[in-house]
């Protein structure tokens, strides 16, 4: 990360596995996400690609089963429950679908 233009959101092989009794369904794999302050970034792909999932794990509304989510420097996996609801009403702006 450059001291001039640090990440806002950086993701390092975040994956995302769903596990029921029968199936194991592997949402996201691997990915890697460097976002910086004044970029714009577009999410798109077919249905069941993993979009609303990456953007449950973005906005805090659910969590990696592998690897590492920075938001403004700080890794998320460290905030508490009341730090990520905080977090997510003071820093992210989210419009469901």
């Amino acid at each position: 990360m450059t001291t001039a233009n640090p990440s806002l959101i950086k993701l390092e092989g975040v994956t995302k596995v769903f596990l029921t009794d029968e199936v194991e369904t592997h949402a996201l794999s691997g990915i890697h996400m460097d976002i910086r302050k004044g970029e714009y970034v577009s999410i798109a792909g077919p249905s069941g690609c993993g979009k609303s999932t990456l953007l449950s794990i973005l906005g805090l509304l659910d969590t990696p089963t592998e690897g590492r989510y920075w938001l403004n420097n700080r890794a998320v996996e460290e905030l508490s429950l009341a730090d990520r609801a905080r977090t997510r009403n003071r820093e992210i702006g989210f419009i469901f679908q």
